[in-house]
């Protein structure tokens, strides 16, 4: 029960009293300096390892076309703007090369609008039709940039990047009528991209050559408490932490709090590849929990680049624990950032977590309601259990 109730403590503190903690802003540093100070607590050695990064400031703005305001939202990291002029839609590429967009602003719809354009510095995946939709808008004159939402209910940007030199927001398909009048536009972002800092919280456990890592983000999405993204994933190793107290292993235990993978530029995660991953071969294996704890949902686990002798060992612990099944590798996480630098990795999230993106996650319904602390308690043993 004490560890259920360590999980508590740390899903109320994180979600409840700091809330949102995008990176670099004050609750996000409130949220390291706890994190810190628990696994102080617990008796592990600890780090903060800081980092330069963007804090990003949305002050609102207002979209007209012909005279009459058009529901929209600054895109995330956008820069500040006040243009007006000749909106032009355009729907796939081939029309974008061809398109007149000197001195206009952009409506990106169709295919051009159907899934997220990677920022240019993200450097794990970053196909050449992403740079190019980047780069015509960029060397084009654009004035700014409109996007259709991913989703008809909500703005989900298309264009999510710090890096980019347009100024950009996000518009609901249910606009598209007006946009697509011909009518004149006008467009004012009151952003504005703050220099900031932040750190990767890395405590220690125990010592040895070797090291296995686990490891979750601190930070979530501007306007979400990120329940399940991810205060479930550090409220899980918080509590691990503290039931490590007095055993003795044959190898280290490294806890990383990433500070960074809901932001644009994943600076902590960056941060943490330049300073660590280096030595891969020091690693045993590095578990990654994020989206964990779902009411209702079995836990799944992925392998990445895993060897035979560590997959059977895993999957043996999780047949003998209740409510473990395994799942097709998936790329999005930051266990990704392990596997790309040949440590072996594991994945734990929550079934059906994918199907909970477009409503909950990156949203302010990602609340503490959805999670169950006795099954996050399960995985603080599975975990304890598989070193």
């Amino acid at each position: 029960m004490e560890i259920r109730e360590n999980i508590e403590r740390h899903l109320n503190v994180l979600c409840k009293e700091i809330g949102a903690r995008p990176t670099g802003s004050e609750a996000n540093h409130t949220a390291v300096e706890y994190a810190c100070r628990e696994f102080e607590r617990a008796g592990l050695n600890v780090l903060r390892q800081e980092f330069d990064c963007m804090d990003w400031v949305d002050n609102g703005g207002i979209l007209t076309v012909g005279g009459k305001a058009v529901p929209m939202a600054a895109a995330p990291y956008s820069l500040p703007c006040s243009v007006q002029g000749e909106l032009l839609c355009v729907s796939s590429r081939e029309e974008l090369r061809c398109a007149p967009v000197a001195g206009k602003i952009v409506l990106l719809c169709g295919e051009l609008a159907s899934e997220p354009l990677m920022p240019k510095g993200f450097v794990f995946w970053n196909p050449e039709e992403h740079r190019e939709i980047i780069s015509l808008l960029e060397n084009g004159g654009v004035k700014a940039v409109l996007t259709v939402s991913l989703s008809p209910e909500r703005f989900v940007p298309v264009i999510e990047d710090g890096d980019f030199e347009v100024p950009c927001a996000v518009v609901l398909p249910e606009s598209l009528p007006r946009l697509c009048s011909g009518l004149p536009a006008a467009l004012t972002l009151n952003a504005e991209r703050r220099p900031a800092k932040a750190a990767n919280v890395i405590a220690i456990y125990g010592s040895g050559k070797h090291k296995v890592c686990f490891s979750a983000h601190i930070d979530t999405k501007p306007g979400t408490p990120g329940a399940l993204d991810n205060a479930s994933g550090v409220a899980v190793l918080l509590a691990l932490a503290e039931e490590l107290s007095g055993r003795e292993l044959p190898y280290r235990i490294e806890f990383v709090l990433f500070n960074g993978e809901d932001h644009y530029s994943n600076p902590g995660e960056m941060a943490y590849l330049a300073a660590y991953l280096s030595s891969p071969s020091e690693y045993v294996c590095a578990f990654n929990i994020d989206g964990a704890g779902v009411k209702g949902q079995d836990f799944v686990y992925s392998f990445y680049e895993c060897p035979e002798q560590l997959t059977s060992s895993i999957s043996g612990f999780a047949k003998k624990a209740e409510g473990f099944k395994q799942t097709e590798p998936w790329p999005q996480g930051d266990h990704t950032l392990f596997s790309f630098s040949g440590v072996p990795a594991i994945s734990i999230t929550s079934a059906g977590i994918f199907a909970l993106a477009n409503s909950v996650l990156h949203t302010e319904n990602d609340t503490l309601e959805l999670i169950d602390s006795k099954r996050l308690e399960t995985l603080v043993k599975f975990l304890l259990y598989s070193v």
